[in-house]
């Protein structure tokens, strides 16, 4: 693959962000499960019971997006839901039998792709050392970049 001109670090986290996302479309197309849903199954298979607000810590999206695919996976049968009972406004969520099949399907394209990616990556333990830097220092700049809004408008 040519290497592409990049203009800043931002920029090329960005654009092995897109590089990775299109590894698992591809890898997982027909596998009855998006990428985006299947992190969703996988914190649930890993973590389970969660509440939505910790799905959406876990992954990294937007509660938002989370109530969505929370959405999908109940009409599916997928997601068994329980009142939480450390806050009475939340429930604990964790995958159904036929959620945990669904998982089971889409994770055999996953572990496909990861092995390939891992073997073309070489350093699996040292990149993974590099993302908690990165995921660190985006959550930094992140909580920076708020405060000095706040300070700015007053």
């Amino acid at each position: 693959m040519a290497r592409r001109r990049r203009s800043s670090l931002l920029f090329d986290l960005f654009a092995a962000s897109q590089q990775v996302r299109s590894l698992l479309a591809s890898a997982m197309d027909g596998s009855g499960l998006r990428p985006d849903e299947y992190a969703v199954y996988s914190a649930l298979f890993e973590f389970e019971p969660m509440s939505p607000t910790d799905i959406a810590a876990t992954v990294g999206m937007p509660p938002t997006t989370v109530s969505h695919y929370i959405r999908a996976m109940r009409e599916r049968g997928h997601l068994r839901e329980v009142p939480n009972p450390q806050d009475t406004r939340s429930r604990l969520l964790s995958l159904t039998a036929a959620g945990r099949r669904a998982h089971r399907r889409a994770n055999v394209a996953f572990e496909e792709a990861y092995a390939r990616f891992v073997a073309e990556i070489g350093d699996e333990q040292g990149v993974k050392a590099a993302l908690l830097d990165v995921e660190a220092a985006a959550e930094g700049a992140r909580a920076r970049l708020a405060r000095d809004s706040r300070a700015r408008t007053g």
